[in-house]
């Protein structure tokens, strides 16, 4: 087609969206914009081409040419939504109240299309809704069950959410709809060693409690705090034994997959020594050898581990947290005041309204 006829606009515009889907923006960019010489105000050419400098983190020139989208097709939900794409990469609160009202322009524009759906639970997630993007998800799902973005945004909401078992499989059925998507096969590693080591956590979390449990306990078990330890320590081991297999056995073919493809990857390879670690910590403090045998010195050790490595992953946790807490609050006290400066504009340009209200 282009061989015979290289200004098509249109064939140029599949062919910088090819580019895109393949993961080069580059060539997406250099392709948009030989159709934009063609046709300046291309909304389609507009639109690839704000994707493609998004791609090559140029987020000031995407907005421009995402706008110019906007202004040259309005009532096109595309170009809103390509709009709301750029903006949830724009810094500030002022961009996530902005992608709200593109994304709203996009759900009134097209109530029945499943990226519009999509493109309202991008914006909640951006914005710390967990809830309400995954019910956008769940919406673009139930209109599509096939949409591979729909069921990657819902396995991130999870993953955000720190639900990652949930997260492991959600990335395993959008990695099956698309196997070559880098972006999901990224993520996919992600979520699960995210599961591998939230078992570590079950297990650095008993271990400290039984240590702080038979800690405080000591003088009213006197003699038998030994073998109780011993015993308690052994149940919590066997229990965390069963555990695992349970989480290995519920993941699907491709999770397993992975975390053998990557054994040897810094991530999966020092789970078993934590994990090694942690337990070593537990039975040794059930056991209580004699200060200075180099027992007690091991058991030191590797409670040391257990509480640096559980503590680092603690605090990024928190900290994750709070950064989606305080995004929340931000982005809705931010919308609220957009809001009630809209109706107070509305007001003063037809004061019948506060009349009639």
């Amino acid at each position: 087609m282009l061989r015979s006829h290289p200004d098509d606009v249109a064939a140029l515009c599949l062919l910088a969206r090819c580019h895109e889907l393949a993961g080069d923006p580059a060539q997406a960019l250099a392709t948009a914009r030989r159709a934009l010489a063609v046709a300046p105000d291309n909304e389609w050419a507009l639109r690839l081409e704000a994707l493609a400098l998004i791609g090559l983190k140029r987020r000031r020139a995407a907005l421009r040419s995402a706008r110019a989208a906007v202004a040259a097709a309005p009532g096109e939900w595309r170009t809103h939504a390509a709009l709301v794409a750029v903006l949830v990469h724009q810094p500030g609160i002022r961009s996530l109240v902005a992608a709200r009202l593109a994304a709203d322009t996009v759900l009134r524009l097209a109530p029945e299309e499943p990226d519009a759906h999509l493109v309202d639970a991008q914006v909640c997630l951006r914005t710390g809704e967990l809830a309400a993007a995954r019910r956008g998800c769940e919406r673009a799902l139930q209109r599509d069950p096939g949409h591979q973005a729909a069921r990657h945004t819902l396995a991130l909401v999870e993953l955000t959410g720190d639900r990652v078992a949930s997260a492991a499989r959600g990335f395993s059925a959008a990695l099956a709809l698309a196997p070559d998507d880098g972006v999901t096969g990224r993520a996919h590693s992600a979520g699960a060693r995210a599961l591998l080591w939230r078992l570590f956590d079950v297990l650095a979390v008993a271990t400290a409690l039984h240590l702080a449990v038979f800690a405080a306990a000591a003088g009213p078990l006197g003699a038998g705090r030994r073998p109780l330890g011993l015993a308690v320590a052994g149940s919590i081991l066997v229990g965390f034994g069963v555990l695992c297999v349970r989480s290995w056995r519920r993941q699907p073919a491709a999770v397993r997959w992975r975390l053998r493809a990557e054994r040897r990857d810094a991530a999966v390879a020092l789970w078993p020594v934590a994990v090694a670690a942690a337990a070593t910590a537990l039975v040794l403090g059930a056991w209580q050898p004699p200060d200075g045998t180099a027992a007690a010195d091991l058991a030191g050790v590797c409670l040391t581990a257990t509480v640096l490595v559980g503590g680092l992953r603690l605090g990024r946790l928190l900290a994750r947290w709070a950064l989606v807490v305080v995004s929340r609050l931000a982005y809705r006290a931010a919308l609220g005041l957009h809001r009630a400066g809209a109706r107070l504009r509305r007001r003063a340009a037809d004061p019948g309204i506060g009349a009639g209200g």
